[in-house]
């Protein structure tokens, strides 16, 4: 049993201790932290080694049915807004909104590169999505299934995706491990959007390129260790493998992304 067992806390919405649920009134708790990663890229022309210094910033905010959450602190974490619709019996039904994938151009995935990349040269820009829809979610005392059904509202790809994530908590002495794993389907209109070649971008090196629904599986693994009370030790991985719909694009180069992480967060 963790002797500090108070400061450990998550909201990410794929595990059993988030704190995504209705409140009376008005609550908020956040941190802070660091970490060093290293990750690939699934698109050509990109450095297939990145590495560097990562800010941890997480923040849960929640009023009444109302809540916002942004988490760092684990891999599959990110921001989203939502509203309990229903808590009962270990069921929750939540509208939710947030982003699934990030955009990119022809300076790549990076947000800090200007440079273009030659491979990628000459394509479209892709935007950021932003996507609401359903989360149904079943907890039961340390794990969670969800089934999230989305659909994008930023005017970028205008279609749907679904997710689905099966997570599990371990604490075992003073160490928390969690892990996960998860299926994602993408419509053809989300597929082609960011991974399709259309006419004005090809060329001889970069065919014309249009395909179907898609999919991705992900597995995560996670720890954490307290040091003292406030503060925490994390590590983790995150791997990506896409179906063949996605890697068989011109501008993907490999069928995967892995990225791991290890840090420290101050917990106030």
């Amino acid at each position: 049993m963790c002797f500090w067992s108070d400061v450990s806390f998550a909201s990410n919405r794929y595990y059993a201790d988030n704190t995504l649920k209705p409140t009376n009134g008005f609550a908020w708790d956040w941190s802070a932290g660091a970490g060093y990663y290293i990750e690939d890229s699934y698109l050509v022309g990109m450095d297939s080694y990145n590495d560097g210094l990562e800010l941890d910033l997480n923040l849960a905010i929640s009023y009444d049915r109302f809540y916002l959450d942004i988490d760092h602190s684990q891999l599959s974490g990110g921001v989203i807004i939502g509203y309990s619709l229903i808590e009962r019996y270990d069921w929750e039904l939540d509208i939710l909104g947030t982003n699934v994938q990030a955009g990119f151009d022809e300076t790549g995935l990076d947000f800090y590169n200007t440079g273009t990349i030659d491979e990628l040269e000459g394509i479209l820009s892709r935007k950021y999505d932003f996507n609401t829809g359903l989360r149904l979610t079943r907890r039961f005392q340390n794990s969670q299934i969800s089934v999230e059904y989305l659909h994008d509202i930023s005017s970028s790809h205008n279609s749907w995706v679904i997710n689905t994530f099966f997570s599990h908590i371990l604490p075992w002495k003073n160490w928390e491990f969690r892990s996960g794993v998860g299926f994602s389907a993408y419509s053809d209109d989300f597929t082609n959007y960011y991974f399709g070649i259309s006419p004005e971008e090809s060329k001889p090196t970069r065919p014309i390129y249009e395909t179907g629904t898609s999919g991705s599986v992900i597995f995560e693994f996670h720890a954490e260790y307290p040091l003292n009370r406030h503060w925490v030790f994390l590590t983790g991985v995150l791997s990506t493998w896409f179906t063949s719909e996605i890697s068989n694009s011109p501008i993907v180069s490999q069928g995967y992304q892995h990225k791991a992480m290890v840090g420290v967060r101050y917990v106030f």
